[in-house]
């Protein structure tokens, strides 16, 4: 089985200019933050082990709907060894 889909390649045009501006520390509009909500939600789609962490995470996805939230959730998915980045 393959992993999930990597953003650098979606071919939509949507998502790169969304974990860019993320990546750079450049203000994010909502589409954006959109977009990375819904890159997150398919790579935690994908079956990685199953633990209370993991399963955190997954609850936790739709509630990114700010920079401080993904960054936060993000620093989370790197403690269970988790970087859609």
């Amino acid at each position: 089985m393959t992993g999930p889909r990597y953003w650098k390649y979606e071919t939509s045009g949507v998502l790169r200019p969304a974990v860019e501006a993320y990546l750079r520390q450049q203000p994010m509009s909502t589409e954006q933050i959109d977009a990375m909500r819904a890159y997150l939600r398919q790579w935690m789609a994908y079956p990685w082990c199953r633990d209370e962490g993991i399963d955190r995470l997954r609850e936790a996805i739709e509630g990114l709907t700010s920079r401080k939230a993904i960054n936060d959730w993000l620093d989370l998915a790197t403690d269970e060894g988790i970087d859609p980045l």
